[in-house]
């Protein structure tokens, strides 16, 4: 409540991309402090039995995590296991350093709970941030999102080559490596969604023991769904995120007048309509063979048990961590827990792809 009505109206006041950037700085001199950290773990960390998961050998406090670009240069993942999250993504990195789109590039639409962006990959580049990274020991799994270079003149072969770079960079760092085909701020950043462009990079990759997903955008097909299942087969392939930005500005509440000046893509929950309909259509075609990570429009305990039961292991979350603060961590577990006893679930695991599976 203190964030929501006296922290968030001065914000909001401030140019989006500012307070972001500000928020980075006052994470990274929390991270330096052992006693803001503890204080940080009493006041928002929540754990219970019922959340705990081992996906994929891997051990999972909770199943929230707090999805790529909101860290995209790697500088919080000393804090994000102290808020309460079960795993972190950082990113998209790129092979080369990216200033990214012009300014402005980030907006607020208060009205529909969302966030429009066009950031267009901006980030450090994979060298710099791996030297950040390569010594630090992490409490909590961590996945790299990775993607091509923001540059239109790196095409074809090149950007496969440019993809790879940053793949083989992080690939003995993290425990997951995220394939980000699906950007919408770039000038080609979903070229990937392209079955034969994919399977060239698959192929690039070639055999690995690397957790490898794909995060895949809301505005794809069904169509081009099925397509890409049929690429992955022969690959070592352990799942998806669904979803990303919505390029589509449909069913906004937000005015014309509000929209217009603005570039980008919209997170928030008209994106996480679509994503809910895309993990449901993943888990049913494939019978829950691959792990799905849901992402896009999750602000309650309500919204994640939503994408828990269509087929999503895990979830992740940023626009609602800015509108309801970092309080909604915690609220989103323990509700979640909640939801779980009131339908008789000693796991969460045991509710993934209930609804799908009836």
């Amino acid at each position: 409540m203190f964030y929501k009505y006296l922290i968030r109206p001065i914000l909001f006041k401030i140019d989006a991309e500012k307070v972001h950037d500000f928020a980075i700085k006052i994470g990274k001199i929390f991270s330096k402090s052992n006693i803001v950290k503890l204080f940080l773990r009493k006041v928002y960390s929540y754990k219970n039995k019922k959340l705990e998961q081992k996906i994929l050998g891997i051990k999972f406090n909770n199943p929230l995590g707090i999805a790529a670009g909101f860290d995209k240069n790697g500088k919080l993942t000393e804090i994000f296991p102290e808020l309460g999250f079960g795993f972190m993504e950082i990113g998209s990195v790129t092979a080369k350093y990216c200033e990214g789109n012009k300014k402005p590039r980030v907006w607020r639409l208060p009205k529909d709970k969302a966030i429009m962006v066009h950031y267009g990959l901006a980030n450090e580049g994979s060298d710099k941030i791996y030297e950040r990274l390569k010594n630090l020991k992490f409490k909590i799994p961590l996945m790299i999102s990775v993607a091509k270079t923001n540059d239109i003149n790196i095409k074809g072969d090149k950007s496969v080559d440019d993809y790879f770079y940053s793949f083989k960079k992080f690939k003995n760092l993290s425990d997951f490596i995220t394939l980000n085909i699906s950007c919408p701020n770039t000038g080609d950043g979903r070229s990937f969604q392209d079955p034969f462009l994919l399977e060239k990079l698959l192929k690039k990759i070639g055999k690995t023991n690397k957790k490898i997903f794909l995060k895949i955008s809301p505005d794809i097909t069904e169509e081009n769904v099925d397509k890409i299942l049929l690429v992955i087969k022969n690959y070592n392939i352990k799942g998806f995120i669904i979803g990303n930005l919505l390029k589509k500005r449909e069913n906004l509440k937000s005015s014309e007048d509000d929209l217009k000046a603005m570039s980008g893509s919209v997170s928030g929950p008209v994106a996480g309509k679509r994503s809910l309909e895309l993990i449901r259509y993943v888990y049913r075609k494939t019978k829950g063979k691959y792990l799905i990570i849901g992402c896009g429009g999750i602000f309650n305990a309500k919204d994640a048990y939503e994408r828990i039961k269509a087929g999503a292991s895990l979830i992740q979350i940023v626009t609602s961590m800015i509108y309801e603060g970092p309080r909604v961590i915690k609220k989103i577990n323990k509700g979640l827990v909640k939801l779980l006893e009131k339908d008789g679930f000693n796991n969460v695991s045991e509710a993934v792809g209930i609804n799908i599976k009836k």
